[in-house]
């Protein structure tokens, strides 16, 4: 355990070491107050945060073949999964947070890490939901606690089947409680996701739970979901392992908002008519702030975009660049734009409110710049509580080598000075690092910090001069050379979208940087259409479900103008007939044999059209009688 500050004066906190040995995975409380650890030879352990000595004795009994820990909410319940052992059924177990008692357990004999934990509590615990075989049980949250070892039964169920997983908002100010749930496709149905409420006016033996919305898609094979803070929205990518139109090997992403109080499902426009795959999507953390998210959208050089948290709707575009993870701070006025994973490591920090990049001052001059900020090869990344320092780390078993942390100020800066040894994590040592979690409210949100005032004019003027030239610094374009254009490509403005094409835009700065959409922006080079923003794709006026919507009624009202027709040529027929008397006994004739056929059947068989035809045997039966053929 380390204390560390933004500032190169940190120093090591007296109890550095909370626990030694061999530790497989962690979890720490959600106020920070202590954490669990896993360590193979004796089981879960609990270490205080705030305490002094090495805790070596097990906090949960028997439990050293824990794969998987998770916490509860407000941290009043652990959920451990371990394989099934036979004289031990119930490998999903659930403990008093506090006293580490064994409560309850199920049966639970395939893990998908997706889909962990498999037991969801409701953000204040009042009711917790078990994802089984087509079904979801509700439990009262705190059943758990007062079962003593005794059957725990649900209070209600929810039907909903062919789901493969759920989840539910760990975070909401709203009364309401929210969930959503998946449905794979299959060969006779498309992919569903819903969103759903409970408690629901339907009762709970109904053939499927109700969904305020749904959205279905053919060949989406997963979902993540991001919810909102508030946990009234949520953001759903449902994803294909193929890409049908073969433009990516990677397969094909597609973004909606599942909104509580919305009436249908919105799709989230993505700029510069994005078809490639959505590489992050993260909502601005702060639940007091109106709500909008960032989403990286995309391929390489990928564009960033803030959008608008309830119609989705882009508010800004944070540009071109290799990029691939959002980062906010725990206020949300911070965001890193950061290239991990298999980029190169950059990182780009911006102020929301300012929709800025933030930049670095040299303290004796307060000459503002922006350097390049790189950190190759991170696995493991986070803020602090305060949101003012953004940690790094190189992990195992993910990387196993170069393992170490590194810390960096929330303008890009690196603390020179910290109190631990990333030798000492060499080379496969290093399993996570993250900081410790607070209460909400502790810290307040701050702006950035005043730049320094430099003591002398000159210095003050060249200072000035700086920021302006680094406010209106745009990326320099070198002189084209007569390239070959191909007859594809000739006369757009962007000369295609090609890996050629995103490469030369790349090397000669021609990429698209930072831009404010507002709703009279259009596309350079175009006339002004109503409604186009500046690389997004046009948004229709009317929904998708509206647009189908029209279309059944359409076809349905030409269906019944079609039966209208028919029955004026049936009349037509009939009134013909009448003038010649054999051919129309020889029509009747045919419509007895009908009906008799029909009569031999089942009744409940028949169809409102089939009865309406044995119904008219008695005046067929007279017609016939007149003609006296």
């Amino acid at each position: 355990l380390f204390s560390v500050s933004p500032r190169d004066n940190v120093k090591e906190k007296k109890r550095s070491w909370l626990l030694k040995g061999a530790t497989t995975l962690q979890v720490i409380h959600p106020d920070g107050s202590r954490a669990c650890f896993h360590k193979p030879s004796v089981g879960i352990v609990m270490c205080p945060l705030d305490g002094d000595g090495e805790s070596v004795s097990p906090f949960l009994k028997d439990s050293q073949g824990v794969q998987m820990l998770a916490t509860s909410p407000k941290g009043s319940f652990l959920v451990t999964w371990e394989r099934q052992q036979e004289n031990q059924p119930n490998n999903l177990k659930v403990w008093n947070a506090t006293t580490g008692e064994f409560l309850h357990g199920f049966v639970q004999k395939n893990l998908k890490r997706d889909g962990w934990p498999y037991l969801h509590w409701t953000h204040d615990e009042k009711y917790a939901f078990l994802q089984v075989t087509n079904e979801i049980r509700v439990y009262q949250g705190d059943v758990f606690s007062k079962c003593s070892g005794d059957e725990v039964r649900f209070v209600d169920k929810m039907r909903c089947p062919g789901m493969t997983s759920m989840s539910v908002p760990t975070r909401a100010t709203t009364a309401s409680y929210l969930l959503t749930t998946f449905v794979p496709n299959s060969k006779d149905r498309p992919a569903r996701v819903s969103l759903h409420k409970y408690p629901s006016k339907v009762p709970s033996n109904a053939t499927t739970y109700p969904a305020l919305l749904s959205k279905s898609l053919y060949q989406a094979d997963d979902v993540t979901v991001h919810w909102s803070p508030k946990g009234d929205a949520a953001l759903t990518a449902l994803q294909t392992s193929v890409d049908t139109s073969g433009e990516s090997y990677y397969g094909s992403t597609t973004l909606f908002l599942l909104d509580e109080v919305a009436s249908d499902v919105v799709s989230v426009p993505l700029p510069n008519n994005s078809t490639g795959p959505v590489l992050d999507v993260s909502w601005m953390p702060n639940p007091t702030k109106p709500p909008c998210f960032a989403v990286i959208s995309g391929r390489m050089p990928a564009m960033a975009s803030l959008h608008h948290g309830s119609t989705a709707e882009p508010l800004f575009l944070f540009g071109n660049a290799h990029r691939n993870t959002i980062a906010w701070s725990e206020h949300g006025r911070f965001v890193c734009l950061a290239g991990f994973g298999n980029l190169a490591g950059g990182m780009t920090f911006w102020d929301r409110n300012k929709q800025k990049t933030i930049p670095q001052y040299d303290l004796a001059t307060g000459v503002p710049s922006q350097p390049e900020v790189k950190a190759s090869c991170t696995v493991g990344y986070g803020w602090s509580a305060d949101s003012r320092m953004f940690v790094v780390s190189t992990t195992s078993p993910r990387m196993n080598v170069d393992n170490g942390i590194r810390l960096f100020r929330y303008n890009g800066e690196e603390a020179t000075t910290v109190p631990w040894d990333n030798s000492n994590y060499k080379p496969n040592r290093l399993l996570e690092a993250a900081f410790v979690p607070v209460p909400e409210g502790i810290y307040p949100d701050r702006p950035q910090s005043p730049a320094p005032r430099p003591a002398d004019p000159e210095t003050a003027a060249a200072v000035a001069q700086a920021k302006e030239k680094l406010a209106t610094a745009k990326p320099t374009v070198a002189p084209s050379a007569g390239r070959y254009v191909p007859p594809s490509a000739r006369g757009k403005s962007s000369g295609g979208n090609s890996l050629a094409e995103r490469l030369r835009r790349e090397k000669e700065g021609n990429m698209m940087g930072a831009t404010k959409v507002t709703p009279k922006s259009s596309v350079p080079g175009m006339a002004p259409r109503k409604g186009a923003v500046v690389g997004l794709v046009p948004v229709e006026t009317k929904s998708k479900s509206a647009l189908k919507k029209e279309r059944q009624r359409a076809a349905k009202a030409k269906a019944e103008a079609e039966a209208d027709q028919r029955k004026v040529e049936e009349e037509a027929a009939a009134s013909s007939s009448a003038a010649d008397p054999p051919k129309r006994a020889k029509k009747i004739h045919k419509l007895l044999k009908q009906i008799d056929e029909l009569k031999a059947k089942d009744p409940g068989e028949l169809n409102d059209d089939q009865k309406d035809k044995i119904s008219k045997e008695a005046s067929l039966r007279e017609e016939l009688a007149t003609l006296k053929v």
